[in-house]
């Protein structure tokens, strides 16, 4: 129960304190406001708003009879729908986003500051809280008793099995979610080249990284391969994202140096 817990704390700050910290990092270190963070926040719940949208056409369709799909292909086609959408969605949108928005986004703080935004918000709704509430619950009823509980049955199972889970297990999600995390940023890096070297082809590009990235993951996922498998390979997509990342010379040290000056009115004027 101890090690469970300790390993849940860990999750807890990947998937909460993290982004936090990393925004706060970005705006102290580079002098980027919230406002473009906020940005990638907002891309991200734009993209959740219309694939939930898209979802609830697809199941009209197939509750009205004019799809009549096994359940194999349902599954299988919401899966498509899940990975293609999201990810040529999450694309436009970024691309929109730094086109439009009436403020200087094309450089390489903003597509960070973005990413983060949009990866950051993810981890913290999609996971982080979840999990926070989960663990209240479970912290709350460690002593619950099935014969004198108010509880139902089945909650009272779930709790006990929720006890059970391996200290492992939110330890890989931690690491999954730092992948999904680097691979925000650097699909939206990806999608700052095609501004800085004037060629739409690195929007497909961006768009292939978050298809196979995400494809592979929850088509794996889907197809039953072991958990800690299916983390090693999110874990060895992200070293390659990150290689990516070094080949486009987002590392570059002399972006930071450059920035550690200025204010950030000076950098993002209004």
């Amino acid at each position: 129960m101890v090690l469970l817990s300790m390993a849940i704390i860990v999750a807890l700050l990947v998937t909460i304190a993290l982004p936090i910290a990393a925004g706060i990092w970005l705006n102290k270190k580079w002098h980027v406001p919230w406002r473009v963070i906020t940005y990638g926040a907002l891309a991200y719940f734009i993209v959740q708003a219309l694939m939930t949208f898209l979802f609830s056409g697809f199941v009209s369709l197939v509750d009205n009879g004019t799809l009549v799909l096994s359940d194999q292909a349902y599954l299988a086609v919401q899966l498509s729908i899940s990975v293609v959408f999201a990810a040529l969605l999450g694309v436009l949108i970024r691309w929109a986003g730094m086109k439009f928005i009436k403020e200087s986004l094309v450089s390489l703080e903003a597509a960070y500051a973005i990413g983060l935004g949009y990866g950051g918000v993810e981890s913290l709704i999609g996971v982080g809280l979840p999990l926070l509430m989960t663990f209240i619950s479970m912290l709350s009823n460690t002593n619950v008793d099935p014969q004198t509980t108010t509880l139902a049955p089945e909650v009272v199972l779930q709790l006990e099995a929720l006890w059970q889970i391996q200290p492992f297990v939110p330890l890989a999600g931690s690491l999954e979610r730092i992948a999904a995390l680097v691979m925000h940023i650097t699909v939206t890096v990806l999608v700052l080249q095609a501004f800085t070297r004037k060629k739409h082809t690195w929007l497909a590009a961006a768009f292939g990284v978050e298809l196979l990235t995400n494809g592979m993951i929850l088509g794996l996922a889907e197809a039953g391969l072991a958990y800690g498998w299916v983390i090693l390979i999110a874990v060895i997509l992200m070293a390659a994202n990150l290689y990516l990342l070094y080949r486009l010379q987002a590392f570059d040290v002399r972006v930071a140096t450059m920035l550690e000056e200025p204010s950030q009115d000076e950098l993002f004027p209004s």
